[in-house]
């Protein structure tokens, strides 16, 4: 009788996932994904600009020799000894800042150039206070005002200016 009372179904569905389920699944999931970033690369970001196709020719100084980076390959480096400044506000702190200066090929009067951004670049920098360079932001602000600065101050002959070091004490 107690045979009789307990029902046993072999046939009964199993209420976990096999593996060989959970690696369709996972192949499924993997397609849609390669399949969506494709769709979304395809029709959302926006292609080159007809100017730069790989039928355009390189771009090329005045003497001819292609441009690779952010300044031509005969422009001078100048090291400008290091600068260190009090910054106002309280509580006191220093900075220390470590530059170089990129000049058109065939610069002269470098060391006058050399001196004129060293003395503006302490101007500047004794204006500011920790507050106005920290974070990502206020070091892209500084750079680009130092940038800025040097370019002015070198009439033409400064292509730019490289930060090699920036200590805040």
């Amino acid at each position: 009788m107690a045979q009789a009372l307990t029902k046993t179904d072999d046939a009964a569905p199993a209420t976990g996932m096999s593996s060989a389920d959970f690696i369709k699944s996972l192949a499924l999931a993997l397609l849609l994904g390669v399949g969506g970033g494709g769709a979304f690369g395809y029709f959302v970001i926006p292609s080159a600009p007809a100017s730069q196709t790989k039928d355009a020719p390189t771009p090329a100084t005045k003497s001819g020799v292609p441009q690779m980076g952010r300044f031509p390959s005969d422009a001078l480096e100048i090291g400008v000894p290091s600068i260190i400044v009090d910054l106002k506000g309280e509580p006191k702190s220093r900075v220390r800042l470590d530059v170089s200066i990129v000049a058109v090929h065939g610069t002269s009067a470098t060391g006058t150039l050399k001196d004129e951004v060293r003395e503006d670049v302490i101007a500047y920098l004794k204006g500011l206070t920790v507050a106005d360079i920290q974070g990502v932001r206020g070091f892209q602000n500084l750079r680009e005002q130092l940038d800025d600065r040097a370019k002015i101050r070198g009439r033409g002959a400064i292509l730019g200016l490289l930060i090699g070091g920036f200590v805040i004490e």
